[in-house]
């Protein structure tokens, strides 16, 4: 295989490199008048005996090292240029894989929420409701958070709750008195900063793993505090007396969960507990 075609060429160059000393002591012995004097004696171990004396272990020993450090000089450069382009390439691609992320995230939420929001805002114009207004402003806050504000890095810790009360007010109008929906969100007032779309995920799949399934008897409750620096957030859904288990997870929870290895390790902690009719997700974050 490979390993086998480099030890072969390794071991080809050192004896290229042995017949060009020898050739070169050989020379300067028998051409040139004047050497210096640990010239003149390294020039004697290489040459006295004869070529095939190089291979005996006390002057490979020696010219061995030799060997490896003339090599390693051209080499570094070439070795430490590789590992450059390697780092870089996978640095590359991990900002590109983050990316690709951020942007099936993006698309999480999802495209049939935002339907069925146009749905409920139309049948509320219908009837003149006063609150289709403000049901719009919440939905267009809500998408321009998504296309333009979660394109950074980090974003303020007070956006993501912003935009997690707007995602749950705009719940509260689709699903009307059908669904029991509580939340304790606590408003957020020191400059703390997250990567975006980190919890709304975790909130989206209560509703889709709830309500979406069944309005009967199904309920979310979603808290969110700050403490010593922590993010604490804590949703819990589920379908009353019902006998088919609410199924959370998904590519979206493997995505999140692959974004809170990359951006918090060792600094966030996920719990799942599941029951016959509820499931409830607490995470913390340490923000400091």
């Amino acid at each position: 295989g490979k390993v086998y075609l480099l030890i072969f060429f390794f071991l080809f160059a050192y004896v290229w490199w042995l017949g060009w000393t020898y050739i070169l002591c050989y020379s300067i012995e028998h051409f040139s008048n004047e050497t210096h004097a640990n010239v003149n004696n390294y020039i004697r171990f290489v040459v006295d005996g004869g070529f095939l004396q190089l291979f005996t272990f006390k002057k490979s020993s020696a010219l061995f090292m030799d060997f490896i450090f003339v090599v390693s000089l051209p080499l570094t450069t070439k070795f430490t240029k590789v590992f450059m382009d390697g780092y870089l390439k996978m640095v590359r691609l991990e900002r590109d894989n983050l990316a690709m992320e951020l942007n099936f995230l993006k698309s999480q939420v999802s495209p049939h929420f935002l339907f069925n929001m146009l749905n409920s805002i139309y049948r509320m114009s219908e009837v003149n409701d006063p609150n289709a207004t403000p049901t719009i402003l919440r939905l267009s806050n809500l998408m321009r958070y998504v296309l333009y504000e979660a394109r950074n890095g980090e974003i303020l810790l007070s956006k993501e709750v912003e935009f997690i009360n707007d995602y749950i007010d705009l719940a509260k109008v689709r699903y009307g008195d059908k669904v029991p929906i509580k939340a304790d969100i606590e408003n957020v007032g020191e400059p703390y900063k997250i990567v975006p779309l980190l919890l709304i995920p975790f909130v989206e799949n209560a509703f889709k793993h709830g309500p979406d399934r069944s309005r009967v008897d199904a309920w979310v409750d979603v808290r969110l505090l700050v403490n010593d620096h922590r993010i604490i957030l804590t949703v819990k859904n589920g379908l009353n007396n019902s006998a088919e288990k609410p199924r959370y997870g998904g590519v979206g929870t493997k995505n999140v969960k692959r974004r809170l290895d990359l951006h918090y390790p060792n600094q966030h902690k996920l719990k799942i507990e599941e029951s016959n009719n509820s499931y409830t997700i607490e995470l913390i974050v340490n923000l400091k």
